[in-house]
């Protein structure tokens, strides 16, 4: 191989070599790169994000241009305040602002008529913003503080960013717009808006308002004293010179000095001001106002849609639901009712109140109630839109009440307490008992005070009369808590948070008068809740508001129909409902007629509290639905008591003359009611013993199946009252029925008067027993069921066959035989078998024994048979129930019965029997564990049937 020249070798390390010097550049411009690459990335994705959160900040900006159109000098929308009109849109109700300091537009500029006095803006200055007339309209030190700062600030913050929640992005925006309009407009009408924008106390928004309301004159005529007053009471509304007028005036100083430190006013006029303190105006009286409490309420419901603050800034004209001829005929008819108790009867005519004449007579013997104090409230409703077309506050006989507390409804609850019943399988229908021992002392002498008790009632009847003792049981047996909590979402809140939720029903809770209404208006609606929302995901409340214009001219609230939404099923509902609807029903208590009878469907209840403290009346048609309620004050007297019928008076009248020109209506039975024949008062199938039978209603799938066991007939011998047998004569039988009563209920038979049924059987002998002839089991007397097998002897000398045969009743007209005749003896052995699988009642078996000679020998046996099995109903829990752990017990109950008798009632909790009942009460307390169980309730007769029910339920 030949070696490379010499210039070649030295050109290949000289190439090296520069190869060498230039990698390190190369890795620097490498690294620069990708530096440079990172940098502009970062910057790409800084301006991103920034954009971003300016594009989130600005978003939905509002335009600084609609200062311009909220405060035109004049038509300014924010220069009207919120005004309140009756539902035709003609009459005010309610205009929010101080009687004498209505609200004006001055300007900023000296050389024009109508300007703001320099003593004001110097005050104003120097209290809110020393620097303002060098400041960019908002604070670079705090852009993210949420509480404005700066006049511009407070300006904006105000007017345009109204509703939104306070946060840093709201801040941001809140700078944003301040340091806008002032670039756009200019200092001097910021403060010029500022200052007839911004709140002074007692509704007076804009300078001119406050200076008319505190001093009585103009601000443009303002003194340096009462400049610096009126800036003090900017600085602190709430420590205004007439709530508060020694903090007012000590605020003033303050300001005072603040602007004499600054040079703005000089040590003369600073004295001369601190000697000469300014004048007040004194308070206005308050003008009459129309409806006071329907306006508080309209203004509550108001203030949670738009804040209070947005409220009284005003521009909002609102056109409200209230009928202003029903609420005056209501107002009056109502004081006229209260005078009437008091023993007074005020000089109105006809034309002054026409519903007057309306007015039922006060109850037979009503003595006038002199306690002062006393106190009404009542209000009239549309329930299928849910609007409030009339409401009278906590009133006097001589002031309209702008108010309205909530008071303890007492026994107006029991429909609701109806609605968890039957919901719980329970009916119209279903036997309660109305007997001593089952309410408290106090409450059974307030309720029974004549020592009568109804006894036996269908639920339908104690409804309809407060029949407060077995009410007070169901509300027992299915749990207060249970009862309370599925009354709130037809609006009745609270009740299972008070303080005795068992007692609610006589005493205790408070629940508003409109909340009531609204309550029974769901069972009018079949069911459905109408109303509105003040804020969404708020629950339906009466309607009050028909529509609002804000300021800017935009509907917020358009006229429309009310929201409904189904809370009670509507056959649930309507069977409450035709309870609360059956005149007749009402009979027992209210005799007829009576005052709840209108001369159309109405669904109506009286309530009342214990003691007679304070008393209700409520009722509907289709179209309208009226509440009443009257009260006494705490120091009246044990002594003293209202009488339901001054209520109910008062709802009669104000319900007739709102329906007087509708036509008559009537509700339409849902789909899911059945209607049959029961026996009343047990609500089971009617029997040839029972005296009374009534048509009732029930939900599909709880009709009765089983026959009534309450009456029952007995054969009886005459002669010795006692029990016939198939050995007593029949010419000394005869029928008679009774009313048996359960153990719990015999004290209220022996209170009553009422007959019972003998216990023992006649004493006549049965012929003797033939040694050869006799039945050895069953028993005498005793209950049988199935196949029977009949053991006993059948023999002798002289022995042919036997025959055996069974008739109904004690006397049997017909003889039917068991099997065929047996030519084979038996001795102690089994006769025959009898299957009595299709029959129940009372039997007599009959052994007959026929002999060579051709005589017969008999042997009789009674017996009672009882294939059918007994009636069980878990009434709590409830199936899929999810209950509350509690260090005490859990309470099962059960609803269970048979024609002829329980042996016993077995609980068994996941599969381990906890207990059992032979004997009513059928109910178990039990320890409660955590967890998911499973209760099955298994009810035993004494024939041996048995039924079950079970129910799973939670423990949390």
């Amino acid at each position: 191989m030949r070696p490379l020249p010499l210039y070649l070798l030295l050109q290949q390390r000289q190439s090296r070599q520069a190869s060498y010097r230039r990698r390190p550049m190369q890795r620097f411009k490498q690294t620069g790169l990708i530096l440079g690459i990172l940098t502009t990335l970062a910057l790409s994705i800084g301006l991103i994000l920034a954009a971003w959160a300016y594009a989130g900040v600005t978003a939905d900006l509002p335009p600084v241009t609609r200062l311009l159109t909220l405060l035109n000098p004049d038509d300014g929308l924010l220069l009207q305040p919120t005004r309140l009109y009756d539902r035709t849109g003609q009459t005010l109700l309610l205009s929010l602002h101080e009687p004498g300091a209505e609200r004006g537009y001055l300007v900023f500029d000296p050389q024009k008529p109508n300007h703001f006095s320099p003593y004001l803006i110097q005050a104003t200055i120097g209290s809110e913003e020393p620097g303002f007339w060098l400041s960019p309209g908002f604070s670079w030190q705090h852009l993210t503080e949420p509480e404005p700062l700066t006049i511009a600030e407070q300006l904006v913050d105000q007017l345009l960013l109204t509703g939104e929640l306070r946060s840093s992005q709201r801040a941001l925006r809140m700078r944003l717009l301040a340091a806008q309009v002032t670039s756009r407009f200019g200092r001097a009408q910021v403060l010029e808006w500022y200052l007839n924008s911004a709140y002074y106390g007692r509704l007076s928004y804009g300078a001119e308002s406050g200076a008319r309301l505190y001093l009585g004159k103009s601000a443009a005529d303002l003194s340096l004293a009462e400049a610096v007053l009126l800036a003090a009471a900017r600085q602190a509304p709430a420590l205004n010179p007439i709530d508060a007028p020694q903090a007012a005036l000590d605020l003033q100083i303050t300001i005072l000095q603040k602007i004499q430190d600054f040079g703005w006013v000089d040590q003369e006029q600073a004295n001369q001001a601190r000697r000469t303190p300014p004048v007040l105006r004194s308070p206005q009286p308050a003008q009459p106002q129309l409806a006071p409490a329907y306006t508080a309420l309209v203004l509550d419901q108001l203030a949670r849609r738009f804040s209070r603050e947005r409220l009284e800034l005003g521009g909002l004209h609102v056109i409200t639901s209230l009928d202003l001829d029903l609420q005056t005929q209501l107002v009056c008819t109502l004081q006229l009712q209260l005078a009437r108790l008091e023993g007074r009867e005020p000089a109105l005519t006809d034309q002054d109140c026409p519903t007057r004449r309306l007015l039922p007579a006060l109850p037979t013997g009503f003595h006038p109630l002199l306690s002062a104090g006393l106190q009404g409230s009542a209000a009239l409703i549309e329930p299928a839109n849910g609007q409030v077309l009339a409401f009278a506050g906590d009133s006097t006989s001589l002031r309209e009440g702008a108010s309205a507390a909530g008071h303890a409804p007492g026994t107006l609850l029991t429909p609701f307490l109806a609605v968890s019943a039957f919901a719980r399988g329970f009916g119209p229908a279903s036997l309660v008992w109305d007997i001593p021992g089952q309410l408290a002392p106090d409450q059974d002498r307030l309720t029974h005070p004549n020592g009568k008790y109804a006894g036996p009632l269908r639920l339908r009847q104690a409804l309809a009369n407060d029949t407060l003792a077995p009410l007070e049981q169901l509300l027992e047996q299915i749990g207060p808590a249970n009862v309370w909590r599925l009354s709130e979402p037809v609006g009745l809140t609270g009740l299972a948070e008070s303080a005795a939720p068992e007692r609610m029903l006589d005493q205790g809770g408070a629940v508003r008068l409109l909340d009531l209404a609204q309550a029974y208006a769901t069972l009018a609606n079949l069911g459905s809740r109408v109303g509105q929302r003040p804020t969404s995901g708020a629950r339906l409340e009466p309607v009050t508001i028909l529509s609002i214009v804000d300021d800017q001219g935009r509907r917020v609230l358009e006229p429309g129909p009310a929201e409904s939404q189904l809370v009670l099923s509507a056959p649930l509902a309507y069977l409450v409902h035709q309870v609360i609807s059956d005149e007749p029903a009402r009979w027992l208590s209210l005799g007829y007629p009576n005052l709840l009878e209108i001369g159309r469907p109405t669904g109506a209840k009286l309530g009342q509290t214990a003691g007679g403290s304070q008393v209700w009346a409520v009722g509907y048609t289709p179209q309208r639905l009226a509440i009443t309620w009257l009260g006494l004050p705490a120091n009246a007297g044990a002594e003293t008591r209202l009488d339901p019928r001054a209520a109910a008076g008062l709802w009669h009248a104000i319900i007739q003359s709102a329906t007087r020109d509708l036509p008559v209506a009537n509700w339409t039975a849902p789909t899911g009611v059945s209607e049959m024949e029961v026996c009343s008062p047990s609500g089971l199938l009617p029997t040839q013993a029972c005296p009374t039978v009534v048509s009732e209603l029930f939900l599909d799938g709880n009709e009765p199946t089983g026959p009534d066991t309450l009456y029952q007939t007995f054969q009886i011998n005459r002669e010795s009252g006692r029990l016939a047998t198939i050995f007593t004569p029949a010419n000394l039988m005869e029928e008679r029925t009774y009313l048996v009563l359960p153990e719990e209920a015999q004290k209220w038979g022996q209170l009553a008067g009422l007959p019972v049924p003998p216990q023992d059987y006649d004493r006549i002998q049965p012929p003797l027993t033939l040694p050869d002839v006799q039945f050895s089991d069953p028993a005498q007397f005793t209950v049988v069921r199935g196949k029977v097998i009949l053991r006993g002897t059948a023999a002798g000398n002289a022995f042919t066959y036997y025959s055996l045969q069974t008739g109904e009743g004690l006397n049997p007209p017909v003889w039917l035989p068991v099997g065929a005749p047996s030519d084979k003896a038996v001795e102690d052995g089994v006769l025959g078998m009898w299957d009595t699988g299709q029959l129940n009642g009372l039997y007599a078996i009959r052994l007959q024994v026929v002999r060579g000679d051709q005589r017969l020998e008999t042997a009789i046996l009674q017996v009672t048979v009882d294939n059918q099995a007994p009636l069980a109903r878990i009434v709590a829990p409830l199936a899929g129930q999810s209950m509350p752990f509690e260090s005490g017990s859990v309470k099962f109950q059960v609803d269970a019965s048979d024609s002829v008798g329980l042996q016993r009632v077995d609980f068994i909790v996941d599969g381990i029997l906890t207990g059992s009942r032979a004997a009513a009460p059928d109910s178990l307390a039990w320890p409660p564990l955590r967890g998911q169980h499973l209760l099955k309730v298994v009810a035993t007769d004494l024939a041996g049937n048995s039924s079950e029910a079970q129910a799973e339920f939670e423990v949390k």
